[in-house]
């Protein structure tokens, strides 16, 4: 048996088994019916679509060949004779999370300046997949090989996990203690290792704290002849508007804690110059609003390998003992980046979600689900947030055309909740199935096959 074909979830009601197909083959053909598609369908449903319109209750939806065949009203939906049938009262469906700050290695700490990291390419897909994440864009790489490689199993079937876009190396500079990172000292050079890894299947690049500008520019430049976007994660070598005036796609965590000097006051004149700035130079905005810090139940703890569980416990010691004591149990909600991204999504600028899993103690899947509930505590609407994790996620990786939003003829990929996500934000965490491309998904299963080695194996 291929790895990963035990999570595939087995249906008790009409004995449904999805297999383990490529990707975008989601429903297989019924047993004694060559070739027939079978058609699954979701019944008696509150449906919240991904657009920011108003949930529709009691709906239907209908799958067939890991897409949406049809969404309507349960009581005017006509169901195929040979359909087999989940009666989702008081459920809600809601589309599959496209989060787009993500990783697929875990840090675990910095030691005499050097940075670790350890790969989790059999822990951290099944983790996202588990939690209603069904796309991700990861945001820099420490082993792109390794990322190369896992993209194309699940994308052939052969592993569970989600769609995953492919950002390159961190293009950093002189002093970056983490050892994935690339030094790239001048222009030419980031104009070479962007064709190299654009040819190599990556589709987005990353630039990271320590790089010049001289690097970000040639490196921008280079990487909009391959129409391609660039991100960064900048420090204190580049302010947002510097990166902004060279053209930047994208920048992570927001601008906060940057050169740019803007004030805790979101109507400060600083902070509303650089707001406009940003959305005149149509520049999106990852929002990564997690700590770290949210309390771990001991589900979650049995999850981690036993060595790395020791090494999380004494990371985020050491992160509280930095803490002012009166700050250390500040919601990260109301810091001056949770102002700042506020302002910025009230003036018009586009936000995208994202959960900087694998980083300090966030873990995936549970970390995306705390960035969402954030975003709520920040002062958007469910319906809102909800959007900004699905669609607009889908819209900046240009694949919102066939997923990020519940409609006929998208693909399948979709969220199971058992509760509602628009009265009481925290039901996201009830995920109970996960639809990728019509392949059904049970997260205790795809859980129980990470137990003891999220961290190391």
């Amino acid at each position: 048996m291929k790895p990963g074909l035990a999570s595939i979830l087995l249906f008790g009601l009409g004995g449904l088994v999805l297999s383990a197909t490529a990707r975008g083959q989601g429903a297989v053909s019924r047993p004694g019916s060559p070739g027939e598609l079978e058609v699954v369908a979701l019944t008696h449903a509150q449906v919240i679509d991904g657009t920011g319109a108003a949930a529709r209750e009691d709906q239907t939806l209908l799958i067939q060949g890991g897409r949406i065949l049809l969404l309507g009203p349960s009581d005017r939906t006509k169901l195929p004779a040979k359909a087999r049938v989940l009666n989702l009262r008081g459920r809600s469906v809601l589309p599959g999370l496209v989060m787009l700050h993500e990783h697929l290695f875990w840090v675990y700490e910095v030691v005499r300046g050097i940075g670790i990291s350890h790969p989790q390419h059999h822990s951290f897909p099944r983790m996202y997949l588990a939690h209603g994440v069904t796309t991700l864009r990861t945001a820099g790489a420490d082993f792109p090989y390794m990322d190369l490689k896992l993209k194309r199993r699940i994308d052939s079937g052969e592993l569970p996990g989600p769609e995953i876009h492919l950002t390159s190396p961190y293009f950093s500079g002189d002093g970056d203690p983490f050892l994935g990172a690339m030094d790239v000292r001048s222009g030419d050079d980031a104009r070479r290792v962007v064709r190299y890894w654009a040819a190599e299947g990556f589709t987005s690049f990353k630039a990271y704290q320590s790089v010049r500008r001289e690097v970000l520019a040639a490196m921008i430049d280079e990487a909009h002849r391959l129409k391609l976007p660039v991100t960064a994660h900048l420090g204190e070598t580049m302010s947002c508007r510097e990166a902004a005036e060279l053209g930047i796609d994208n920048i992570e965590h927001g601008c906060a804690e940057t050169r740019d000097d803007v004030e805790p006051d979101m109507n400060g004149p600083k902070t509303q110059a650089l707001v406009r700035a940003l959305i005149e130079r149509h520049v999106v905005l990852t929002v990564t609003p997690v700590d770290g810090l949210r309390p771990m139940p001991d589900a979650v703890r049995n999850l981690y390998d036993p060595s790395a569980r020791e090494r999380y416990a004494r990371v985020i010691t050491a992160i509280r003992s930095r803490r002012p004591a009166s700050s250390s149990e500040e919601d990260p909600t109301a810091t001056p980046s949770a102002h700042f991204l506020r302002s910025f999504a009230m003036a018009g600028g586009r936000l995208v979600l994202g959960s900087d899993s694998g980083s300090m103690g966030n873990v995936p899947g549970r970390a995306d689900q705390e960035a969402l509930e954030n975003l709520v505590r920040c002062g958007f609407t469910p319906l809102e947030a909800i959007r900004v994790a699905t669609l607009d996620g889908a819209t900046f990786l240009g694949i919102q055309d066939r997923t990020g939003s519940i409609q006929a003829g998208k693909e399948a990929d979709l969220l199971v909740v058992r509760g509602n996500p628009l009265q009481r934000i925290e039901d996201i965490e009830n995920v109970e199935r996960v639809f990728a491309n019509g392949k059904a998904y049970d997260p205790k299963v795809l859980l129980a096959e990470v137990k003891g080695e999220l961290g190391w194996h």
